[in-house]
This record gives structure tokens, sequence and C-alpha cells, in this order.
């Protein structure tokens, strides 16, 4: 592993601020319209993105360039950067966006422009990727993307598995029942009509109503975590996610008194 200096993770950390925004569960900000390309994207989500996993000075990759966006953040927050675009009309769009043509950048004079001998005639590609071509795993009207980011508990489905107001069900990630009628219990009397966000890990979707997930209740009680250190719950050993040796702890502190 590489090592950084002291002064190199000085310049690249994170605010207060910023750590709580980007490593939370849901991103809320406006899109970008699409004017000059078909899939345009704010600058906000790569400078998330750049800033979270880059340092100053690290050379940020983009083989999709497009219309600039990435290239341009990663300039702007003091990174290097790479990009390629087999679409030779977008150029003066990534020029303008630049700053290359009206050098009002102060990076512009350190930008090169690489023309490559293509290996296939790209004027025989019949297809550009859009963004309307994908479909989402799950309806985005279920997920709730408005600031505050809670839900309202409306029913319990069963001892792993949780119905919110949107229509979404949630299976409690990380989770293995042991003792049903306490976990329903506990479920009815403190989580039931309750107000409670989410955060995700690996294998989100179960399937197109479905999501794996860790609940927290609003006052910020983990509540995956509290159903295996009250012994209602065993740590699911099967699969990898982000709290497993978390969880793994609280299910032998539990067993060992």
């Amino acid at each position: 592993m590489r090592k950084i200096s002291k002064e190199i993770k000085e310049k690249s950390k994170l605010s207060k601020e910023e750590w709580k925004e980007y490593f939370y569960g849901h991103w809320y900000f406006g899109g970008a319209r699409q004017i000059e390309h078909e899939a345009m994207f704010p600058e906000e989500l790569p400078k998330r993105l750049i800033k979270m996993y880059t340092f100053v000075g690290d050379t940020v990759l983009d083989p999709f360039l497009g219309s600039g966006t990435t290239i341009k953040v990663a300039l702007n927050l003091s990174r290097n950067a790479i990009g390629y675009e087999i679409n030779e009309s977008f150029l003066d769009i990534v020029k303008e966006k630049l700053g290359l043509k009206q050098s009002l950048l102060q990076f512009s004079e350190n930008i090169q422009v690489i023309r490559r001998q293509a290996s296939v005639n790209v004027d025989e590609i019949d297809y550009l990727p859009r963004i309307k071509d994908a479909k989402p795993k799950i309806d985005p009207k279920k997920l709730n993307f408005k600031s505050d980011r809670l839900y309202r508990v409306v029913d319990i489905i069963d001892e792993q598995t949780i119905r919110l107001n949107t229509g979404l069900l949630v299976k409690f990630l990380g989770v293995k029942i042991i003792k049903r009628e306490e976990a329903i219990e506990y479920l009815r009397d403190r989580i039931l009509k309750k107000e409670v966000y989410l955060k995700f890990d690996n294998s989100v979707v179960v399937d197109g109503n479905t999501v794996n997930a860790y609940v927290y209740l609003k006052n910020k009680i983990f509540v995956n975590a509290y159903l295996i250190k009250t012994g209602m719950a065993e740590a699911d050993k099967t699969k990898d996610y982000k709290y497993k040796t978390k969880f793994v702890e609280l299910e032998k502190r539990w067993k060992n008194g």
C-alpha cells in the first residue's frame, strides 16, 4: 500500500459536514440540463466521489469523457485527469467546459488533446449508450430522496421484514432472527408507526419490491444491531457486508453474558 504524506492527507481531508453527507445512504442534489450531451450529470456527483476516494495529486480516469464534467471537477480539486472519448463531435463541448477556448481557467495551458488512430472504423459503430436505456431494479418512487430521508413504518410483515409508507419492504441486513415471537413483539411495540431512515450496503435489492438495509430509528438507535445484542437474532455469517465483524462481536458478547 502506498504511503500518503500528512500534508497531502490534510489537503484532501473532508470536512465533518462533507463526511456526514457523502457517506449517508442517499444523496440529494439537483440534476443537469441535457443540453449539450444526452447524459449530462451535475458537477456535484463526480465532486463527491473524487473527494471521497482520491487524494490531491492523484489521477482520475474517465473512460467515457462525454462533455468533460468529471475532468473539469478533478482539475478543480487539484487532481490530474485523463479522459477518453470516441465521439469527436464532443471535443468542442469539452474545450468550452474546460475553458480552453477562452483560457479562463488556471489549468487551461496544462491540458493536452491527443487524437489517436482508431483500430476500428468508429463511423461503423451505430450505438450510443443512453441513460434511458437502463431500467431501475426497484421503483424510485418507493425510495425517499427528500432532504429528511425519513420513512414511516406502516406494517410488520414478519420477524425479518417491515413495510414503509412508500410501499417499500425492508429486510434487516446482516441479521438472522432466532427468537421470532420476541422479535415481532419488539418490532410492533418499538418500530411500528415510528420514523426510520435507511443505510445500504452490498446486495441491496432483493426484488422489485424489497431491499436489504440497515434500519435506524429517528433517535439513532441501530435496529439491526439491537436485535443481535439483545439475543433476538444472530449475525448472518453467510454473506459479506460492512458490519459483519461488528455484528459477530455483538453476538459473542451476548452469548458470553
